[in-house]
């Protein structure tokens, strides 16, 4: 397997338009069959990669835009070939090291999930990468907000979420120190917190004056946001509930095409969370079935009895006329 700092030292030179197969060639998944312990490891070094970028820009140097493209590229192309094992990694992990070092895993599952939206929206892969990259660094911005504030471990005061919602503002002044970043990102890091409402911030704009790119990040990270802990939130909200919070509770936020999209795309029961079946099996999703997404192949976790299978066992849904899903489980409650 090609090491993803082998390919960040080769392209961070480069405009990712240049070498358009590199990334898909070294991680064609389908072809060759990678392990999710393999793909694990290139998350882990997506995430480190990002920190690492981050890091530079904190010390107030200027960092290539190949550095965010290639991994922009890694993204678009392993969405490309199967969604699935890395989706399943975005609900695995919520950070990587320290936990307040959350800012780094959420700005990469969150591009993770956009990119996987942009897909449904059927855009081409220079679109994909574009959306990625200012996925990638939509939040930026928090890096001039002060650490005791980020990692707070209760509800901020009104003075702290005033100055917390001034990272949109950072963030595109920070951004100048990426090099050859697309004009999109620019847009997503000061309108990723807009609302079709009107209600969102820094400007309240509304419908059609909030870009394409900026309304599918929003969906992507606050739906990352509520699967994943925070520091004023420990617990994490199972997929099915997000997606229940998103569709019922934050419908006014997003323009109804884009939360079909993000249903179509976003599974209730996405790849890596847990189900209890009507038979009384306990399952882990192993994949979902696109045109059926409430009709996953779940590979059985436990038997009705409550004990792991001898041998790995898959039921797909799709083809089973009286096994279906009762609800959804918390993998803690295991």
């Amino acid at each position: 397997m090609v090491k993803l700092s082998e390919i960040i030292r080769k392209s961070s030179g480069l405009k990712y338009e240049e070498k358009p197969r590199l990334i898909s060639e070294a991680f064609e998944i389908r072809k060759n069959k990678e392990s999710l312990s393999e793909i694990k490891k290139t998350y882990e070094e997506m995430v480190l990669h990002l920190m690492l970028i981050m890091d530079e820009i904190k010390e107030g140097k200027s960092v290539a835009g190949g550095k965010v493209g290639s991994l922009a590229e890694i993204i678009t192309d392993l969405l490309r070939a199967d969604s699935n094992m890395l989706l399943s990694l975005v609900h695995i992990f919520s950070y990587l090291g320290k936990q307040e070092d959350f800012l780094y895993a959420h700005s990469v599952n969150a591009s993770i999930i956009a990119t996987n939206l942009g897909l449904a929206h059927e855009y081409g892969r220079t679109e994909l990468i574009n959306l990625c990259m200012a996925a990638l660094v939509h939040d930026i911005g928090y890096l001039n907000v002060p650490k005791d504030i980020i990692n707070k471990p209760a509800k901020l005061t009104r003075e702290e979420f005033d100055l917390v919602k001034q990272h949109t503002i950072y963030g595109v002044k920070l951004l100048s120190k990426i090099e050859g970043m697309p004009e999109s990102a620019s847009e997503v890091v000061h309108e990723h917190h807009e609302k079709v409402d009107g209600s969102g911030y820094p400007n309240g704009k509304r419908r059609d004056e909030i870009s394409d790119f900026a309304k599918i990040v929003a969906i992507a990270e606050v739906y990352e946001a509520i699967t994943h802990p925070r520091p004023y939130r420990k617990e994490k909200i199972i997929p099915y509930q997000a997606v229940k919070t998103i569709v019922q509770k934050e419908k006014n936020s997003f323009e109804p095409e884009m939360i079909k999209i993000f249903l179509n795309s976003i599974s209730p029961y996405p790849p890596g969370s847990f189900v209890l079946l009507n038979n009384g099996v306990i399952g882990r999703i192993f994949s979902v079935n696109k045109t059926l997404p409430l009709r996953p192949v779940v590979e059985i976790f436990f038997d009705s009895d409550g004990r792991p299978p001898e041998k790995p066992t898959r039921i797909d849904l799709a083809k089973s006329t009286v096994v279906n899903i009762d609800k959804a489980l918390d993998e803690n409650d295991l």
